[in-house]
């Protein structure tokens, strides 16, 4: 079925020696989503191209890849033509191991596809001209646009599309799951050490001989209001993280079988989410316990308390006294919060380690059950 859609903001690319999407890898540090369709990548194990999504994947980025395989067919009539179709697949699935983009990287395979695409969801490129550093030589044209419509098209609909008539590179295709969990993990270890370094300090004097330890901060402390948002708004973004084990749990439900690794992902996904949303309320409870030292300004104290408690003798020559008895008391109020919230923060910090390792093992667990998936080989050749 042919699907027409009216485009704005495009134009035509024409030329040789040069890459016609140029403008598309540029936008890829800028982009959330990075999809590419292409009848082949490039041969070489230093591709420029590749390289150029690898880097994007490492930084964060999400990708979809779907390629035909060259040489590649549905049957084999002389064993020199299986032997080269295995040649090529395997350096395909060497050059698109998701492991060697972070996870972010999920290719697709189709031995139907002729078409090239290369878009972010901020431009979009598509013409005569592969996802290969080779293409570079060839006479290449197409066309480079960013009408929002028809890469939300693109990018919600027809690469969808074509993603569910392909092969996963993986049997169950995961490795989404696998790259967020390893984000979580980091910004477990990075929430841990700012909370850390905000509640304690290093110190030295004889009683350590001298040695720098940590201790906890009684006088001030760096957990604010505004830490404490942000460190809460850290966690927000992983709490759909292994969604996508909930989606392939759905397809083989709606199927009527769940095969015994499937059943393993089941109990992994529920794991997580009693784990996951037992972490979240600790992260949670953290803010409300420690809301109220947060929020004291010894210095709004002090003025409150030389207003509401001193005013009738903070006059005149006794202005300073008083102002000074305020500060003094609003300090130590401040220092008996600070003290207060030891427990609560010394929890939070464990919890945080516990997580990490909890993360660690669950990302270690769904390694050890990636599958290549055994439809994309059809060769037979050991």
């Amino acid at each position: 079925m042919i699907h027409n859609i009216s485009i704005n903001d495009g134009c035509a690319v024409f030329g040789k020696n040069e890459c016609m999407y140029q403008c598309v890898l540029d936008d890829f540090e800028h982009a959330n989503f990075i999809g590419i369709m292409t009848f082949n990548i490039s041969a070489k194990t230093n591709s420029h191209l590749l390289k150029s999504l690898k880097d994007a994947c490492m930084n964060g980025k999400n990708a979809v890849i779907i390629t035909n395989i060259p040489k590649r067919f549905p049957s084999y009539f002389h064993s020199k033509y299986a032997l080269a179709a295995k040649e090529m697949i395997d350096k395909y699935m060497q050059q698109l191991n998701p492991h060697d983009y972070g996870m972010r990287l999920n290719p697709y395979f189709t031995f139907h596809n002729h078409a090239k695409i290369v878009m972010t969801d901020n431009i979009v490129y598509w013409g005569s001209s592969n996802y290969s550093d080779e293409s570079f030589g060839n006479i290449e044209c197409g066309t480079v646009s960013t009408d929002k419509e028809l890469i939300k098209y693109l990018k919600d609909s027809f690469f969808p599309d074509v993603q569910a008539k392909s092969v996963p590179y993986y049997k169950y295709n995961f490795a989404e799951a696998i790259a967020n969990l390893e984000s979580l993990i980091v910004a477990c270890q990075v929430a841990r050490q700012s909370l850390f370094e905000a509640a304690f300090e290093p110190w030295a004097d004889y009683d350590t001989g001298f040695k720098e330890k940590w201790i906890y901060r009684t006088t001030d402390s760096g957990v604010t209001i505004g830490f404490l948002r942000d460190f809460n708004e850290a966690f927000s973004q992983f709490d759909e993280a292994l969604s996508v084990i909930d989606d392939i749990i759905d397809e083989y439900w709606e199927l009527d079988e769940l095969p015994e690794q499937v059943e393993m992902l089941k109990g992994l996904y529920e794991e997580y989410k009693r784990i996951y949303d037992s972490f979240i309320d600790t992260i949670s409870s953290l803010f409300e316990e420690l809301e109220q030292m947060a929020q004291y300004d010894v210095s709004d104290e002090a003025c409150r308390k030389i207003v509401n408690d001193y005013g009738m003798e903070a006059y005149d020559e006794e202005f300073d006294y008083y102002a000074e008895k305020a500060m003094d008391e609003a300090a130590d109020e401040y220092e008996e919060l600070i003290k207060g919230s030891e427990q609560t923060v010394r929890n939070a910090l464990d919890s945080l380690d516990s997580m990490i390792k909890y993360f660690g093992q669950l990302s270690t667990s769904l390694h050890q059950v990636l599958e290549v998936n055994s439809r994309i080989d059809n060769t037979g050749v050991k």
